[in-house]
């Protein structure tokens, strides 16, 4: 358990480090862009792509670290109020259901990236493959169903208090 916990917190830190990287980098070309246009009179027009991808980016990633703390899909106002030993398989069934709606979006992406790939279609002003911003959606995907299981798991085995215990 240890090294599944350890594992899911590098991936954890790679998320929040692309999350301040893209973050950083809608800033930068947001700014720029502003900048651009208002001084020089000039629009980047290669930056709307990139935002818009990179929206797209930051929205799963963050997605995922919500999930990792059972924040993302929660109604706490009905699970908070149930007996003990009813809040498990709630959370057990809360998790099935966002599983399996997380790997119909993957399906989804993935689809769409293959479909981009044997088309070979790309951006209009970058003139990128269009598959690289699409496969945002499946890494994102996988990434929020690895964080669901990872909640469900400490949620059923008490593994953040027994972690916070042998802490104090």
């Amino acid at each position: 358990m240890k090294v599944y916990k350890k594992i899911m917190d590098v991936l954890a830190a790679a998320e929040k480090l692309i999350l301040a990287a893209s973050t950083l980098l809608i800033l930068v070309l947001t700014v720029g862009n502003v900048f651009s246009r208002k001084v020089i009179h000039r629009s980047w027009s290669f930056t709307e792509e990139l935002v818009v991808a990179v929206f797209v980016l930051i929205t799963l990633m963050a997605a995922a670290l919500a999930c990792r703390e059972g924040e993302l899909v929660s109604l706490t106002l009905v699970t908070d109020r149930l007996p003990g030993k009813t809040k498990k398989p709630v959370v057990v069934l809360v998790t099935v259901l966002s599983v399996i709606f997380t790997v119909i979006l993957f399906k989804y992406g993935m689809d769409k990236v293959l479909t981009q790939l044997a088309n070979g279609k790309r951006t209009f002003v970058l003139n990128w493959p269009e598959w690289i911003f699409w496969s945002f959606v499946p890494i994102g995907s996988v990434c929020m169903i690895l964080h669901f299981v990872e909640y469900c798991i400490d949620f059923c085995t008490d593994f953040k208090f027994v972690k916070r215990k042998e802490e104090a």
